[in-house]
């Protein structure tokens, strides 16, 4: 029978419920949150038998929740322009890298997951009731080991990569320091949702300059107006999702740019980085100076003209039309990337006929 415990902060039993640690043969369950992230937190737990998932499909599931999109792409999109303008790159290097990003994306999306659960985001997000953790089916204190042993391979997978080209490591350390520095106590917590956009607008540029010296050993402006254009994609999608889920930050207490400037601001800045976008591909047309690639910005000023004709017309954050705006900004993004694999490989596939 399932038995429901409510269980205030204060109580020497609250972080056992919470991480999972007070029982082998049941899950608690959050189904309660009150006062999330205060000192007069409560939570009640609906005590379930243990029905876990596998570990597969519990990665299966958080595979899913990855955004791997934001990382393939950048990949996928900078190789094609290296590969224009250099050649055909490593393949060993190519697959070594690639297998250390995806396996440390896996661990950033376990230890992303865990840190919400218990800090009470994701408990009170009806969005995210789906989720492992919240559901009840993996305990939070195994996905953390979890997180620390997919960092530890994805550090023995990379080796190879820091050995072919150890300067390779300083971009690996310095996007590593930004992140915990943008995570770190150093920064005020009115300034926390900061760190989100500096992690996307740097993990771009880190990630294409980054193959760009991995393979070829050069650093162009170019690339980096490459990255910076598919960072400004990832912030422009984890945006909107902060406008969708302003309610729910506001009461975890979680700092975010668009609960700190209010939803009818958050309009002016989604045109702003709408703008910043469309600048930055005609700057990189002209950069490379392939100007066929202005037809990425007529594409986009489509999209976006678009999207913010939504958002300036929703009434607020609870219009499906802000969810929707998510959807349209993942189909942008996969269109302009193969655009950009088109313009960019259509000499070599030619050259194969």
């Amino acid at each position: 029978m399932n038995q429901f415990v409510t269980i205030s902060k204060n109580d020497k039993q609250f972080w056992p419920m919470l991480t999972g640690r007070f029982s082998k043969t049941h899950f608690a369950q959050p189904v309660k949150n009150l006062y999330v992230n205060s000192d007069d937190e409560t939570v009640t737990f609906k005590v379930i038998e243990k029905n876990s998932l596998s570990l597969v499909g519990a990665l299966t599931q958080w595979y899913s929740l990855a955004r791997n999109i934001y990382l393939v792409f950048p990949i996928i999109g900078g190789i094609s322009y290296l590969t224009f303008v250099y050649g055909v790159g490593s393949l060993d290097l190519i697959v070594s890298s690639f297998l250390a990003l995806q396996t440390f994306l896996m661990s950033l999306t376990l230890y992303n997951d865990y840190s919400d659960y218990v800090s009470g985001v994701d408990r009170v997000n009806e969005y995210s009731s789906q989720k492992p953790l919240v559901q009840g089916l993996m305990r939070p204190y195994q996905a953390k080991q979890l997180s620390i042993l997919l960092l530890s391979l994805a550090v023995v997978l990379s080796v190879y990569c820091f050995v072919q080209r150890p300067y390779a490591l300083v971009f690996a350390l310095l996007a590593l320091g930004v992140g915990f520095f943008f995570s770190s106590p150093l920064i005020n917590n009115r300034y926390k949702g900061l760190s989100v956009v500096m992690t996307f607008i740097l993990a771009g540029p880190l990630l294409v300059v980054g193959y760009e010296y991995l393979l070829f050993e050069k650093l162009t402006f170019a690339s980096a107006l490459l990255g910076f254009i598919f960072g400004l994609h990832a912030l422009k999608y984890d945006f909107c999702k902060q406008v969708r889920d302003i309610y729910y930050s506001s009461k975890a207490k979680v700092h975010t740019v668009s609960n700190y400037v209010g939803f009818e601001k958050s309009k002016w800045l989604y045109l702003f980085l709408s703008l910043m976008h469309l600048s930055a591909l005609c700057l990189f047309a002209f950069a490379v100076e392939k100007l066929e690639l202005l037809t990425l910005a007529i594409v986009a000023l489509c999209f976006e003209a678009y999207i913010n004709k939504l958002f300036f017309g929703a009434h607020s954050f609870l219009s499906s039309s802000i969810g929707y705006c998510m959807g349209l900004q993942k189909l942008h993004y996969t269109m302009e990337n193969c655009l950009i694999v088109f313009f960019f490989l259509s000499p070599l596939w030619l050259s194969l006929l």
